[in-house]
């Protein structure tokens, strides 16, 4: 399994109808150079709706958020955004710029949209074009701000220094950015307060200041069930033997909803809310609380828990009991406490915080899927195919899973996707009952 180059690389999910649309992109080895992206209707499950075609492989795509279903945006291997028009044909209607007029030459790794962090990068919001901010990141460390009226050519760019960015995705409030990279780093794209001395400024069309935040260069990693510290003092976390990070390629970024941390933490007073950890606002640039925890995936066999807010670190570290490259995560659009992995043996796993913050609810062999519709136990684990990308339904009722070629839908219990309410509030519990949160250090 290639990490960089998987054979369905996306997945991407638009509720426009009253049955769920599942968009997948590939590179097909029967087509040669030649990328694919196909759009399923749950009621014709053995064929695709559309196929659209490509002068190159298809890394990241997704419907286009404000013109969804109709149109599907597309980054390609050689830097371009392509975009389709299912009313038109097969091929691309449009295609952006190249460097010299401030588009991506490296491979696209990463697509979002600003101001919506759902699952399905945003297909699913709809709003007015003119205000709708689209982020696409390249393997060369270039992050490009784009408006969805306009994908030929960038408003305006970042670079991330020293960083051969894999992945990346919409932090909790919709304006800042979280990027892996190659080595196991992780950093922030976020609006500058002004006193920062790291400040990578826009490089064009004059948009707001931002500054990067590296909260781990990568390289360097480390080891540890558990990490906790309060301080940015990286040489005394080291002394400690804490976990700085991935020390490989970070494949996948997952943060919460913006919608869901907008309505779905309990009520709470002021002093409730600050106690808790829910709703005590922003700290060094991140939100804090349950919302501001995000998940990693790397290659280093290991799934991380963060809460930038709080720690450079990782709060938990979780190491693969096959010892297989973990390649997504997903947190639930309607669960505050539940997200969901995917591994290269072919399994996906679903974890509950509110319930445990050590292992899975759905076991410690995960859930495998090329064999999920079969009895038999003795199925060969080495024989699984090994899974690219999940994502959940709007509802989260569903979750599509890609491995190699094939499209797997799963339908989940009650308990995944119904909330109790009082989840977030067990989740701080639990992370201050262990020290991994300490609010006076904030």
């Amino acid at each position: 399994l290639s990490p960089r180059e998987p054979s369905s690389s996306f997945l991407g999910i638009t509720t426009g109808t009253n049955q769920y649309n599942y968009a997948s992109a590939n590179n097909n080895g029967n087509i040669p150079n030649q990328g694919l992206v196909a759009i399923y209707n749950l009621t014709m499950p053995t064929r695709p709706e559309h196929i659209f075609c490509s002068g190159c492989p298809i890394l990241h795509s997704q419907f286009h958020p404000t013109e969804h279903p109709k149109l599907i945006v597309g980054g390609a291997a050689s830097g371009q955004i392509l975009v389709w028009d299912a009313r038109v044909g097969r091929y691309p209607v449009q295609r952006s710029s190249g460097s010299s007029m401030g588009g991506h030459d490296c491979e696209v790794v990463g697509m979002a949209v600003l101001g919506d962090n759902s699952p399905d990068g945003g297909a699913g919001g709809g709003g007015s074009g003119g205000s709708c901010t689209m982020v696409t990141a390249s393997s060369d460390g270039k992050v490009n701000y784009w408006s969805a009226s306009n994908l030929r050519e960038p408003a305006e760019h970042v670079m991330v220094p020293k960083a051969n960015l894999s992945c990346l995705r919409v932090l909790p409030g919709g304006e800042g950015v979280m990027c892996g990279d190659e080595r196991g780093g992780l950093h922030a794209i976020i609006a500058s307060s002004g006193n920062s001395a790291s400040v990578a400024v826009a490089g064009a069309g004059g948009g707001t200041r931002k500054v990067v935040k590296t909260l781990h260069a990568g390289g360097d990693g480390g080891w540890s069930s558990s990490a906790s510290d309060g301080t940015d003092d990286l040489d005394a976390s080291l002394e400690k033997g804490v976990d700085m990070g991935h020390f490989g390629m970070v494949t996948a970024v997952a943060t919460r909803s913006s919608a869901m941390n907008a309505g779905n933490s309990p009520r709470l007073s002021n002093k409730e809310a600050t106690s808790s950890g829910l709703g005590g606002g922003s700290s060094r640039g991140f939100l804090r609380g349950v919302g501001g925890l995000v998940v990693t995936t790397g290659v280093d066999w290991s799934t991380k828990i963060w809460a930038p807010a709080y720690s450079n670190v990782p709060l938990l570290s979780y190491l693969s009991n096959s010892y297989d490259y973990m390649c997504d995560a997903q947190w639930s659009p309607v669960h505050p406490s539940i997200f969901a992995t995917a591994s290269s043996n072919g399994t996906v796993n679903i974890w509950n915080l509110a319930t445990f913050l050590d292992k899975p609810i759905s076991g410690s062999k995960g859930i495998p899927i090329d064999n999920f519709q079969s009895t038999s136990p003795s199925a060969d684990p080495a024989a699984r195919q090994g899974l690219n990308r999940i994502q959940w339904s709007g509802d989260g009722r569903r979750m599509a899973v890609a491995s190699g070629d094939k499209l797997h839908v799963l339908g989940v219990g009650e308990d995944i996707w119904k909330s109790k309410g009082d989840e977030d509030g067990k989740v701080m519990n639990n992370l201050h009952s262990r020290g991994l949160i300490q609010e006076d250090k904030v």
